[in-house]
């Protein structure tokens, strides 16, 4: 059941649409004559999508925003125009990765954000559990990170495109622990899965009559104590990943897929730049190599839908930075060769995925 924003008073409606045509004007002033700018509004939810030149997925730089209020989307655009600058830049001066490398690696907000989502997001959807946790060796109470990660999902919070007010069983949906200090700590579940949340659901059901299943909204992770520069002044030699453009949840693996990647050698980010480039990996794995959490964290409320089981529904990612032990950097063909050979069933805010 889609959180339609309504009622708001005319008079403030009008004001944030002032604002966002205002910010949208800015932006084409700023970023030039190539970028496309698409803005649209269905259900109360504001949307809009920025890319550089004809969209060419791992190639175009892209942006997009979407909330229940738009100035709030107006006021995430001068973001959104400063990432793509950026994007652009780097995408200029990068080079083709030729085949694996790995080290420490310094997760940007943006992709960290996709590694919670399909992480502990779809993990933690209790259909996708009482599936797959045989296989992920991993079950509620035990540690999923040496990091004192803390990841909550807030369907609530507003007003961001992951929320809403009754799921689509009419239940009144309540804030979850995830994950608590590294331990799996709660499943979001349906009328059909309550069992696994003491008896009650948690409104996490979504879906069409008769296929309603799980599903996760709002995820929040917990700020760290360190700033994103004193995570990139422990890196000896590594990388940092860059802005997302793409995240699968397959079963017990993970596939985080992005723009570029920057070296880093003692401590400093260096003129090299690959991409685009994925991260293929056992969830458990990969968790366990988070080894610090950043201290400022940034919102990702997405235009991009969520898709399980041909149901559709709004996402959204708040995180800090993440510092990776050791993560193994792929050239982004060899991880499109391998969901070819993967059977589809549910995606990610921004591509296909399978859970």
């Amino acid at each position: 059941m889609h959180d339609g924003t309504t009622g708001l008073p005319a008079a403030t409606r009008d004001s944030g649409d002032q604002a966002l045509r205002a910010a949208l004007e800015t932006a084409r002033t700023g970023l030039g004559a190539r970028a496309r700018i698409v803005r649209d509004e269905s259900d109360g939810l504001c949307r809009v999508r920025i890319t550089l030149g004809p969209a060419q997925h791992g190639r175009t730089p892209q942006w997009g925003v979407a909330a229940y209020d738009r100035t709030y989307v107006a006021g995430e655009v001068a973001s959104g125009v400063r990432q793509l600058l950026d994007d652009r830049a780097l995408v200029a001066r990068r080079r083709p990765l030729p085949g694996p490398v790995s080290g420490p690696t310094l997760l940007t907000p943006s992709a960290a954000g996709v590694l919670v989502h399909e992480c502990f997001g779809h993990t933690s959807e209790a259909d996708n559990y009482l599936v797959h946790r045989k296989a992920l060796g991993l079950g509620l109470g035990d540690v999923w990170t040496r990091a004192p990660l803390t990841v909550w999902d807030r369907p609530t919070a507003r007003p961001y495109a992951g929320s809403y007010v009754r799921d689509d069983e009419g239940t009144p949906p309540r804030a979850v622990p995830l994950v608590r200090e590294g331990r799996w700590a709660g499943l979001l579940t349906d009328r059909a899965t309550r069992a696994l949340s003491a008896g009650r659901s948690t409104g996490h059901g979504r879906g069409a009559p008769g296929a309603v299943v799980p599903r996760c909204s709002v995820l929040e992770v917990g700020p760290g104590t360190r700033s994103e520069t004193e995570l990139l002044g422990g890196i000896d030699d590594g990388w940092v990943l860059g802005t997302a453009i793409g995240g699968f949840s397959v079963r017990e693996h993970l596939i985080i897929e992005a723009l570029w990647a920057r070296r880093v050698r003692a401590g400093r980010l260096t003129a090299d730049v690959v991409g685009p480039v994925a991260v293929c990996a056992p969830k458990v794995a990969l968790a366990r190599q988070i080894t610090a959490v950043g201290r400022e964290t940034q919102v990702h409320s997405s235009p991009y839908a969520c898709v399980k089981d041909r149901h559709e529904v709004g996402s959204t990612l708040i995180s800090p930075s993440l510092l990776l032990g050791r993560c193994v950097l792929r050239p982004l063909g060899h991880v499109e060769r391998l969901l070819a050979r993967t059977r589809p069933g549910a995606r990610s805010p921004r591509r296909p995925a399978t859970t």
